[in-house]
């Protein structure tokens, strides 16, 4: 049986992937510039996915789980910046 993989699918999918990978990376790097920018562009990413797989409610829960690990990339270079 064959799967058929789309421009949304992908680019839903590479979403989560980077924003997995952004939140790894905030968590290993020791310059929290690089984590905060790692997470923005992977919230930009996962906001364009999710704009582009608006009319699948499976890209758009890919591309919005994407989002939120950019966010909390975000977040921990932030914390890593204040604290």
């Amino acid at each position: 049986m064959q799967h058929s993989t789309t421009l949304t699918k992908t680019a839903c999918i590479a979403a989560l992937v980077i924003g997995v990978l952004s939140a790894a990376l905030a968590f290993a790097t020791k310059t929290p510039a690089y984590a905060v920018t790692a997470g923005a562009v992977a919230g930009l990413i996962g906001i364009v996915s999710l704009y582009i797989g608006r009319k699948n409610i499976d890209d758009m829960q890919l591309a919005a789980a994407g989002i939120f690990m950019a966010v909390v990339a975000c977040l921990v270079g932030l914390w890593q910046m204040y604290n």
